[in-house]
């Protein structure tokens, strides 16, 4: 991702002999633990990804994303950017319930100060610039330059603003911002986590990746997709991964069951729950 890259072939912008092809670092060693082991089997992060997450309302989507963030941050040293207008009122309580109590030097204060930071949605004249894909975008790589972000997560996909182009469709706007993510992702090394609700017509069943507003945009252009359920009075919330592009480094198709806290969501892996298909 930061390695220089050649000059192509006959100054023809992009074209390279494969000898002199740009080439990322090689997945097995570029893929990170999530902090749980049980999860790891399933899904693993690395540089450049995009990963979708979906779910019904209230399944928990976010909750399990914050706790990851924690995870990452704590274990690897990395920094997340976050926008998230659905929780940014309480961000900050939400997510010191599920840091909680870190042995010494890695406080929460030091987390919240120097590791996790978030654009907010508020407007602050009435002719400011529209939520939009690039908007959001712009921003995260502003964070990318000036603080060194390596993780971002979009929750959600459905409170972004629209920018439809003269006579786009909405699959076809789907899709091409999709491709910006993804392009964004690549090109920064930065793996991003988008939050996309299903429509309202998988209520009652379980989501499926086609579920999201946009059908197989979702599942085609993710690199990984994950699905969290959750059942309603249970303590048990089932992460399912549903979609790999690189298998095996970056996980397999699987699930694995985290027992929830209800009075701080923090995520607590339930060992020998999971399974690998």
């Amino acid at each position: 991702m930061n390695q220089p890259i050649p000059f192509p072939r006959h100054g023809i912008p992009g074209y390279y002999a494969l000898a002199d092809l740009p080439q990322g670092s090689p997945l097995s060693e570029s893929v990170k633990t999530t902090g749980w082991a049980e999860l790891d089997v399933i899904f693993k992060i690395y540089p450049g990804q995009f990963v979708v997450v979906t779910g019904n309302p209230g399944s928990g989507k976010s909750t399990f994303l914050f706790n990851l963030i924690v995870n990452l941050c704590y274990t690897h040293g990395a920094k997340a950017w976050l926008y998230a207008p659905e929780n940014e009122l309480n961000l900050l309580q939400k997510i010191e319930r599920i840091f909680g109590d870190k042995p010494e030097g890695n406080l929460f204060g030091q987390f919240a100060h120097t590791r996790c930071f978030v654009q907010s949605s508020n407007y602050v004249h009435y002719n400011d610039e529209p939520r939009d894909i690039e908007w959001i975008l712009g921003n995260a790589f502003a964070a990318y330059e000036k603080d060194g972000i390596s993780i971002a997560m979009i929750d959600p996909w459905n409170e972004i603003e629209r920018a439809r182009q003269k006579d786009e469709n909405l699959t076809d706007y789907i899709g091409r911002c999709l491709m910006r993510v993804k392009m964004f992702s690549k090109q920064t090394g930065i793996t991003v986590f988008m939050v996309a609700h299903p429509t309202k017509a998988a209520n009652g069943r379980d989501v499926t990746l086609a579920d999201i507003e946009g059908s197989m945009h979702w599942f085609n252009k993710c690199d990984n997709g994950l699905i969290v359920k959750h059942d309603a009075g249970s303590p048990e919330t089932t992460v399912i991964s549903a979609k790999v592009r690189e298998q095996p480094f970056a996980g397999r198709i699987g699930h694995c069951i985290f027992l929830v806290d209800p009075e701080t969501g923090l995520f607590k892996e339930q060992y020998g729950g999971g399974q690998a298909l």
